[in-house]
């Protein structure tokens, strides 16, 4: 039988040293780019979640996370650091868990655009009654809170409305916390100053009791001039439709421009000292001028009212019926008039710079003689 020839096997093709250095490259480099990924997520985390003592406890909800919607324009920046807080309340339902506050938020969003006309959510930053605070605009961008106020203030809103009851305490933390944050991050100067929203406008925001509970904060601010003066609001208007005013009876006389004469008068109207009271009392007036006396409206033509607001009566453009003097602006005062001739003198230094007013007026002042 024939012997079967031996099969010797091929040697092994030698591996080539350069493609083994250059795989072992490759591997190292991808080894290299997972740990620098993971080190930079790890000190982006530690960041975000710092528990320095300036804002431990401290949990913001950025707009992604709240799923609010892109503004449609663009508004302008804020020069930062800020020197003012706004507090708001958003007179709607509170919100004690975070996915109701989610809700609260994109409704006030879709409010704020779609009846309003804004380009945003108006406020910088909302906090809710689940104690995490929720991004509005934010720091860098202008809020449309409050007329002529958006460019030098931040404003604060709490979710909920606070007529009659206090925010929870966790909401209330959150809110200082953020506003110590605010300084860390040099967005509001050191030595910034707190304001309600009543204090710069006609409304009951944030709320009386908040508003009560605001007056222990230590940056809070009682008189709001200097913020006025920075925004060129010196007077808080409470307009007709404001206080519900009733058309006159039959159309009112012009008043003559511009005034040579103001008079200051008193009321017998009790004192008030909130918006609604006041609201209140100057309806009342103006129905009893109306019904009891037979003026054809309310017959002032400016209000000056223990809210520090001034409730426009006849305004500007009508004159006062007798027995008063036709030319004359009559500027009434419910209250004591010590704390009302403040901004009732701010009336006349506006009157005159829209040109209502002569520079060279003459100011009668009954009150003296009651």
């Amino acid at each position: 039988m024939p012997k079967t020839a031996a099969v010797t096997p091929l040697p092994e093709e030698p591996i080539n040293n350069a493609k083994r250095f250059r795989l072992e490259l490759l591997y190292l480099c991808v080894i290299l780019l997972m740990i620098v990924a993971s080190s930079a997520g790890y000190f982006t985390w530690m960041m975000s979640h710092s528990t320095s003592s300036s804002n431990k406890g401290l949990h913001i909800l950025d707009r992604s996370e709240w799923q609010g919607e892109p503004p449609s324009g663009k508004y302008p920046h804020l020069k930062l650091p800020v020197s003012n807080i706004i507090i708001h309340h958003t007179a709607t339902e509170g919100c004690e868990q975070e996915d109701v506050c989610i809700y609260r938020m994109k409704a006030i969003q879709a409010f704020h655009m779609k009846s309003f006309g804004w380009v945003d959510i108006g406020y910088n930053f909302l906090v809710g009654g689940d104690g995490q605070v929720y991004v509005g605009r934010g720091w860098h961008i202008q809020g449309q809170h409050v007329k002529g106020y958006g460019a030098i203030s931040v404003s604060i809103a709490f979710i909920g409305t606070f007529v009659n009851m206090e925010p929870p305490a966790r909401q209330i933390e959150a809110a200082k916390r953020l506003m110590d944050e605010g300084v860390r991050l040099h967005r509001l100067q050191p030595d910034y100053h707190i304001y309600a929203h009543r204090q710069v406008s006609p409304t009951e925001s944030p709320g009386q009791k908040l508003f009560e509970l605001m007056q222990d904060w230590p940056r809070y601010t009682r008189d709001p001039t200097s913020l006025r003066l920075l925004s060129n609001e010196t007077v808080k208007l409470v307009t007709r439709p404001y206080w519900l005013a009733q058309p006159p009876i039959v159309p009112l006389t012009p008043l003559k421009l511009p005034i040579e004469s103001v008079r200051f008068v008193a009321t017998s109207t009790p004192s008030c000292f909130t918006q609604a009271e006041c609201t209140f009392r100057v309806r009342l007036m103006q129905n009893s001028h109306i019904e009891s006396n037979g003026y054809n409206d309310i017959n002032y033509n400016f209000v000056a009212a223990g809210d520090e607001n001034i409730y426009e009566a006849r305004g500007w453009d009508h004159s006062c019926e007798p027995p008063k003097n036709a030319d004359e602006l009559v500027v009434a005062f419910i209250g004591p008039s010590s704390s009302n001739k403040k901004i009732a003198l701010e009336l006349i230094k506006q009157g005159i710079k829209l040109g209502h007013i002569s520079k060279n007026y003459s100011l009668i002042d009954d009150l003296e003689k009651s």
